[in-house]
Order: C-alpha cells, then structure tokens, then sequence
C-alpha cells in the first residue's frame, strides 16, 4: 500500500511540475492573449469589475501592448472611472500613434472635458493620419458644434456621413446642429433620414420626439417615443428621456404594460425596473417607485440610476442633504446626465446653496438645451436675486420655440412687473388668463399687476375669481383683506375673513388672518386667541408663534402667560404648542437659555418641527451658539417650510454670520419680498448684507427702509448707526 501510495504522489508531483514547465514555456503574446480572451467574454456578460481585472493581467505580462491600453479605458469610462480612463487612453495613443480609434476616442474625452485646446490638437494629429477618415470629420464637426460654427459643424459631419452612409448617428448630430439654427424643418428631415437607416436608433427617435415637442406637436412626440420603446424596450439611451413625457402622454398606461410584460418574460430585468420606477415617479407614487428601486440597488448596490432614482425619492421626502449626497456621487460618475444635475441643483437649492444650485441648473441646460426645467429653474433663482434681465433670459430660451409656455410667461410677468413694467406685466398675465380661465396662478398675478397700477377695485376682483377657483386659498384672501386695510377699511377686512370662515378647510390660515388683524388695530386679546385657533389646528405656524409672543409683549402679560403654558405641559408633556409659546415668552424677556431648552424640548419630541429648529437656529447665530449647529438647524427648518419668510431670514441671518454674503443676500431678499418689504427687522438683515458685500448704494436704500418705518425696534437705531458709517463711504 505504501508503495501504490508513493507512486501516485509521484505522478501527481511530477505531472503538476510538467504543468508549471508547460506554463513557463509558454509566450507572453500567449499569455496576453489569454487574459484578453476572458476580459472580452466578461465584457459581453457585463462583468465589467472582472474583465478590468483581466485586462490589467494582460497588461502586467505585456504593459506596451496598446489595444489593451485602449480596451481596458473604455471599460473604465462604463465604470465611470473618467480619470484612469483617461490615463489609458493617452498610454494607447503613446504606445501606437497610429491607432486611430484611441486618438479619436481620447478626443472625445477632452471635448466631453470642455477642453477644445487639446481636442483639436488630436484632431491635428488625426488629420495628418488620415484626413478624409469617418473619425476626423466628425470629431472636426463635434468641435466646430462647440465652437459655436453650425454652417461649419454641419459641412464637417456631411463629409462624415458620405463616408459611413449607414451611420444615422451622425444625421442626428447633423439635425441637432440644424436645430441650434432654428431650421426645424431640416432637423426633423435629418432625424427621419436617421430613423430611415436604423429604425431602432433610440437617439433619433428621442432627438425627433423633443423636436416634435417643443415646436408643438405633443402627440406626434409621444408617437415616436411608443414606437422607439416597442422596437427595443431595453435600450438604455431610453432611460430617463421617457420619464420627462411619462407624466404629460395619455398613453403611460402603454408604457406601463410593456415593461410589466417585459419583466415578467425577464424577472432579473434591471431595464424594466427602472422603465417601471421612473413611471412611478413621474406619477407621485412614492411607495412603488421606493419598492421597485430598493430592488434594483439590491441587485447592483453601485448602480448610477438607482442612487438618482434614491435621491429623488429623498427630495419628495424633504430629505435634501441625502437626496444632494447621491447626487453628487450621479453627477460625478455620469458628467453627461443632465437630470442628474437639475436634481442636484433642486437638493442644493433646498440646502440655501444658491450659488451650487445655479451652476447645476446652468450644467443642466448646456447638456440638455431645449429642456425646459433647468431653464425655469434659472429664471426663477436669477428673479429671487433681483437679476431680472437674466430671468427674462433664460425664460426667453424657452418662448423662443414655445410662445405658449404658460410656466416660463408667468416668469416673465413676474420679472416684468419687478421691473417696474406693470402695463407688459398685465398683458402677460390676461394672455394667460385668457388661454386658461381656471389658472389660478395667472389670476392672482394679474391682481398683483393691478395693485402695482393703483387700480384697487380690479385687484379686488381678480382675488375674489382666484378665491371662486380654490377657496381655500389663503395667499388670496389675505391679499383682499391687506387691500382693505391698505385704504383704512379694517372692518371690512375683517368681516371679509369671518365671511370665508365657514365651510373653509383651512381653519388655521383663517384664524391667523383673523389674529394679525385683530393685532395690527391693537386687539391684542382677541388677537391671542384668534392666533392659539390657528396653532391648535396647524402647530407649525412659525410667525404665529411671534406675532402671539409681540401681543403678550405689548400687554405685558408674560408670567401669566407662562404660567399658563406650564399647566398644559405639566397635562401633556409632549404638548408641542405648549412648549413653542415658552420658548416664545423667553425670548421675548430675552432669557435665551430657558427659550433654548424650550425649543429642544419640542426637538426631543419631533426632531423635524421647523418652528422650534427655526427659532433655536437664530438663538445660537444671535447669542453666540455653535453656528454650524445653527446652519444644520436652519437648513433642516428650511426644508420643511421652503416657502415660510421667516425661516428664510434665518437662514440667509445664519449665512450671513459665517460671512458667506451671496447666498445670505439671495435668502433674505426672498424673505423680505414675501413680508412685501414691510419687516424691518429681515430689512435690516438684508441691508446689512449688502453692506459687508461693499454694494453700498443697495446698503444704504435698504436701511433707510428700516428707518422710514418708523419702529421701535433694536435694529431701527442699529440702522441708523450703520447709516451713519456709509455716509463716510462715498
């Protein structure tokens, strides 16, 4: 037995030696080619980490073997690996000038770079090459495109397409060039004669169908969309273009239906998944498109569509920083994903990072320049700044091919208006109004318009329509009662409100107008209990809080007043109101401590309360708290009352204390418009902004404001001091 057992260790130990001699004897193009063998097959599986492994193998047994070089970056570009891409491709190039394919794709990297020096120093050298190659005359038509020469760009991609006729790619490059003219007949020729080569050319039929729908043809884009989804329902480049028409076709259900199908065929389908998620989204079905996208990051952790589709999950739950978190990483890995970037720029702005939001918006709309989104998204910040030509701008992007975009004229009425051009504004609004009587937007406008003109009875009546369309409309019914006011009729301001009281859902906004009327005519009393109404039926009221604590102030009823709130606290321990009214009274006797541990009080029981986050924000940026504690605090009360001035004027207070004077002026000059420039403390707040900006005339206008109020309020003689300082700067 022992012998038998010696003999088969033998003929194992020398047949392994045979197999190690065989492996040494064999070559190194060998070898090489064995690793880029599997690299490939792991390729075609989409085994993407594998086969870069394989690749590198390849490398290490033969490192100046160029195609590996080249094949290995364009798998990293897949990984979104841009920078070792790079590096590989520039190796390739190196190793063997002459392989046209690298240079090229390594062009394409430097103009996706925005780097046009060096990509037409590689079309030089491709020139010299081969200068009537299919690559050389695209890559010479992509640069003129960027170097804004479109007669140029086009002759370049002609020459192009007469030397690879069954490339549609590059009629559609040669249309997209014709639409930048404005030459949408010859565009949408160039797209059909693209469809015509390739029927199933995804990118034609989305360049078509966005051609067709900006010029007004809704109904033939969403033609073209079935149909490029019927005919290749897993097309990637389909991805996202869909979820931009899902929620304005008639025939989502269509879209629906083909994917459901397509999974059940195909239950491992990551494409359907995402067909079904970006569906959900676009419906506000929050919970299927949750369900569905925890499925496709379970299967592919790394994936780039499920982290955005995460991230836009987190913003329709008001959770920003997370949402801006995925999205950096969307962004990074995908720098040509315009949607991506609009997201991104959405999270930010929702953060108070204006100045991010608008260059994610401005990224958003060079990648995808007839999407209207980003677009809108500019001119809404640009006309928050007070930057009205540039909102008028980038609205003008988008009339120029939709003259009916009711979205991008109610901007321009706006900006319109706050330049003083009240009669365009007017015609703005009533050719809105008119296209569509029931836009309650463009009626509450045209009233604004009104008032900007003096013609009070109009305004009246323009309110009183947006009321009959949405009456519980509270923005329109304070406005009446303001115009009331504003001519010194409180009663009839006030029977106005008691008279929209009954049947209202909006029990809250009622009583609220009714307590700051009741406040404003010195009813302080009444106004108490009109405001603690308001705060029973909607506890996150933030100014309600502050204009109850100026009523207790101006009787001076603190003790009673707190003693009070103490018995419902001792009654309900988790009685958030309770606990806002003392944090409200300590601040008011400017015991900022007992108003602090009021307010964290309310945190402990509901950490996302923005009033208390709110309030305990300003108490640390005033009172010398932690002031990046404060920025948190009021960055999470910011998202969830985005439209709430109060909190805006923190905000922009918090900012301004860690001396970041942009994003600060943009928030409290938001805050200030919606208090209609009437608040003396957010005016003070602005002014002193733009002082520490050096802009002193826009200081100075701003903080005789304060003065011309006439308060007595702290930041009344803080103005005047300020004032006084800027009448030395000259």
């Amino acid at each position: 037995m022992r012998k038998w057992f010696v003999l088969v260790i033998l003929v194992i130990v020398v047949g392994g030696a045979a197999a190690y001699y065989l492996e040494i004897g064999v070559s190194a193009q060998t070898k090489r080619e064995r690793y880029i063998t599997k690299a490939r097959n792991y390729s075609s599986n989409n085994k993407i980490n594998e086969a870069v492994i394989e690749y590198k193998n390849a490398l290490k047994v033969d490192p100046a073997h160029a195609e590996s070089h080249y094949e290995l970056a364009l798998l990293l570009v897949k990984k979104g690996d841009v920078k070792n891409a790079y590096r590989e491709m520039v190796r390739a190039t190196d190793l063997d000038p002459k392989l046209i394919k690298a240079r090229y794709q390594l062009a394409v990297m430097n103009l996706l770079a925005r780097d046009l020096r060096r990509a037409s120093q590689d079309l030089a050298k491709l020139q010299q090459q081969d200068k009537d190659a299919y690559e050389t005359h695209y890559l010479a038509g992509q640069i003129a495109t960027l170097e804004k020469q479109p007669d140029k760009a086009i002759e370049e991609l002609r020459a192009a397409q007469r030397k690879e006729p069954i490339k549609g790619r590059t009629l559609v490059d040669i249309g997209r060039v014709q639409v930048s003219k404005r030459d949408f007949k010859a565009a949408e020729e160039s797209f059909r004669d693209a469809i015509a080569i390739d029927g199933k050319l995804a990118t034609a039929r989305i360049a078509l169908a966005q051609l067709l729908f900006v010029t007004g043809s809704p109904d033939k884009a969403e033609e073209e969309l079935l149909a490029a989804t019927k005919a290749d329902p897993e097309n990637e480049d389909l991805l996202h273009v869909l979820g931009s028409f899902y929620s304005r076709t008639r025939q989502s259900d269509d879209f629906e239906k083909l994917y459901q199908d397509l999974l059940k065929r195909k239950p491992d389908s990551l494409i359907a998944r995402k067909r079904l998620t970006e569906l959900a989204l676009a419906r506000n079905d929050l919970k299927k498109a949750k369900d569905l996208n925890e499925q496709i990051l379970k299967a592919a952790p790394d994936d780039i569509d499920g982290k955005y589709f995460r991230a836009r999950i987190y913003l329709s739950e008001r959770e920003a920083q997370k949402a801006a978190d995925d999205l950096a990483v969307v962004t990074r890995l995908a720098p040509r994903f315009a949607a991506g970037f609009y997201y991104l720029g959405q999270a930010q702005l929702r953060l108070g990072k204006a100045a991010d939001a608008t260059r994610s918006y401005t990224k958003a709309s060079e990648l995808l320049p007839h999407w209207q989104l980003p677009h809108l998204g500019l001119a809404q910040l640009h006309l928050a700044e007070g930057n009205v030509d540039l909102a008028l701008d980038e609205v003008g992007k988008i009339l120029a091919t939709q003259p009916k975009n009711y979205a991008a004229l109610m901007i321009s009425g706006a900006a319109r208006l706050k330049k003083g051009e009240a009669d365009k504004a007017l015609e703005i609004f009533k050719e809105v109004a008119r296209a569509n009587p029931k836009n309650i937007a463009a009626r509450f406008n045209l009233a604004s318009a009104y008032v900007a003109k003096k013609q009070y009875q109009d305004a009246l009546n323009q309110y009183e329509e947006v009321l009959k369309l949405a009456p519980d409309m509270i923005e329109a019914l304070g406005a009446i009662a303001q115009l009331h006011m504003a001519q010194g009729n409180t009663k009839a301001a006030f029977a106005r409100v008691e008279q929209a009281r009954n049947g209202s859902k909006n029990l809250a906004g009622i009583n609220q107008l009714l307590g700051q009327i009741s406040f404003a005519t010195r009813d302080y009393g009444k106004a108490i209990d009109y405001l603690e109404k308001a705060l029973s039926h909607n506890p996150e009221l933030t100014s309600a809080y502050y204009t109850i604590g100026n009523a207790y102030a101006a009787e001076k009823r603190f003790d009673a007043a707190l003693e009070q709130y103490r018995k419902i606290v001792s009654k309900n321990p988790k009685s958030i109101p309770a606990f806002m009214m003392i944090g409200t009274i300590y601040d008011r006797q400017k015991q900022t401590a007992k108003a602090n541990e009021a307010y964290q009080k309310v945190l402990a029981i509901d950490q996302n309360f923005a009033p208390a986050a709110n309030n305990l924000a300003w108490n640390y940026a005033e009172h010398g708290g932690n002031i990046d504690v404060a920025l948190t605090l009021a960055q999470k009360a910011r998202e969830a009352r985005a439209d709430d001035p109060s909190v805006a004027d923190t905000l922009g207070w918090v900012y301004y204390k860690k001396g970041i004077y942009e994003t600060a002026i943009r928030l409290l000059k938001e805050s200030s418009d919606k208090f209609e420039n009437r608040n003396p403390t957010v005016l003070y707040h602005l002014g002193m902004a733009y002082y520490k900006r050096d802009d002193v005339a826009l200081a100075r206008q701003t903080l005789k404001k304060v003065v011309a109020l006439n308060q007595t309020l702290a930041e009344v003689e803080s103005a005047k001091k300020a004032l006084a300082e800027l009448g030395e700067k000259r």
